[in-house]
C-alpha cells in the first residue's frame, strides 16, 4: 500500500500529460527505410481516452479522530476498436489497486446494444452515477447499504451480460450477473436478473424504476437466500435547480428493508458555485423498532473545472436508538 501510494503522484502526473497530447502524438515512429510514411499510428486506428481523479478528504468527526484520507484514485482507459466494438477499463488506485470496470460494448443500433464484463449495476440512480459526479460527498445510506454491488462492498460493480438501448423516451438496461461482486465468481447456481427502465417524458424530467432479483449464498445455513431489490427514482432539472429522490425495498431472506432520500441543488453560479441539500433515510430491518437511521446534508460545491472541485458539506446522523452525531467533510477532487 505505501509503494503504491509512493507512485500514486506519478501515475496521475503521467495520465494527465497523456491525454493532453495531440491526435498524432501517439504515433509510433515509420521504421527506417520504411515506404509507410504513416508507420502504425495507435491515435488514428485505435482512438483511446485516458481519464481520472483523485480524491482528498478530511473528516471532522464528533465521536472519532480528525482525519485526512486518500478517499479515490481513478484511472480509465477506453475506445473503439471497432466501428461497433468499444471498451471500458478503470482502476482504483487506493484499493489495493481494485479493478473496478473491464467491459466490452458491441453497439448494434439506437435500440439493441450488448454489454459483456464487469461493470456497473443497473440498478438506481444515484448508484449508478459516478462518485466523480456526485454533488454531496457521500452516498445516501439507502444506496450504500442497499443497492446491489454497494451492499456487498463492491462499488457498485459485479460481472455479468446487459442488452441496453433507447425506445422512443425510455432507456432499458436487462441482464444477467453473479452477484458475488468484484472479480469474484458466482457462489450459486442462480444467475441474478437486474434491470432498470427509465423514461424523459418532459424536458429536464426523469422517471425511472429499477427491479434485482437474486440469490445469495449463506455459509452457516449452506442455504440461497433471497436478495431482492425494487426502486422508483425520479429527477428534475430547471435552469438553477436541481432536484432528485429515490426509494429503494428489499428483501434479504426474511426481513424487509427500505430508505429514501431527497435531494435538491441550486447553482449560485452556472459551472462554478452550488448550494445542496439533502435528507435521507434507511430502516434495516422494519420488524424491530428503533432501527431508523436520519441524515440531513447541507453543502456547497466550488467547481474548479468540469471534473475538479471542491466540497463542504455538514452531515447531521439521527439515529432511532441515539446517540445522534455529527460530521463536518471537505473534500477536494482533482480530475481530467
Amino acid at each position: 500500500m505505501s509503494r503504491i501510494r509512493t507512485i500514486l503522484p506519478r501515475i496521475l502526473i503521467f495520465a494527465l500529460l497523456l491525454s493532453c497530447l495531440p491526435a498524432g502524438a501517439l504515433a509510433w515512429p515509420p521504421e527506417p527505410g520504411s515506404s509507410d510514411s504513416t508507420g502504425p499510428v495507435l491515435a488514428s486506428s485505435l482512438p483511446l481516452t485516458v481519464s481520472g481523479y483523485a480524491q482528498l478528504l478530511f473528516t471532522g468527526q464528533t465521536q472519532a479522530e480528525d482525519t485526512f484520507s486518500i478517499r479515490r484514485a481513478r484511472l480509465s482507459l477506453g475506445g473503439n476498436i471497432l466501428k461497433r466494438l468499444r471498451f471500458k477499463i478503470q482502476a482504483d488506485l487506493v484499493r489495493s489497486p481494485a479493478l473496478l470496470d473491464a467491459q466490452a460494448e458491441v453497439i448494434l443500433d439506437e435500440k439493441l446494444n450488448l454489454r459483456g464484463g464487469q461493470f456497473l449495476v443497473p440498478f438506481s440512480l444515484e448508484s449508478t452515477t459516478s462518485a466523480g459526479q456526485l454533488l454531496t460527498i457521500n452516498r445516501s445510506r439507502v444506496v450504500d447499504l442497499l443497492a446491489p454491488g454497494r451492499d456487498n462492498g463492491s462499488a457498485g460493480r459485479d460481472i455479468g451480460l446487459v442488452v441496453f438501448g433507447r425506445l422512443s423516451i425510455f432507456n432499458y438496461t436487462l441482464g444477467f450477473l453473479n452477484g458475488s461482486g468484484l472479480n469474484k465468481k458466482d457462489d450459486n447456481e442462480h444467475k441474478d436478473f437486474a434491470g432498470r427502465l427509465t423514461a424523459n417524458p418532459a424536458r429536464g424530467l426523469r422517471l425511472g424504476f429499477s427491479v434485482y432479483n437474486g440469490r445469495r449464498f449463506d455459509t452457516t445455513t449452506s442455504a440461497n437466500l433471497i436478495r431482492n431489490r425494487y426502486g422508483l427514482e425520479a429527477s428534475w432539472h430547471y435552469r438553477h435547480l436541481h432536484l432528485s429522490a429515490e426509494y429503494i425495498f428489499g428483501r434479504d431472506d426474511q426481513t424487509e428493508k427500505a430508505g429514501w432520500y431527497l435531494l435538491g441543488a441550486f447553482d449560485l453560479k452556472p459551472d462554478r458555485y452550488q448550494l445542496v441539500l439533502k435528507l435521507d433515510y434507511f430502516n434495516p430491518d422494519r420488524s424491530l423498532p428503533g432501527q431508523s437511521h436520519l441524515v440531513y446534508t447541507a453543502g456547497a460545491n466550488w467547481f474548479l473545472s468540469p471534473m475538479s472541485k471542491v466540497q463542504a458539506n455538514f452531515e447531521y446522523h439521527r439515529l432511532e436508538s441515539g446517540p445522534d452525531y455529527r460530521l463536518a467533510l471537505l473534500q477536494l477532487q482533482v480530475g481530467f
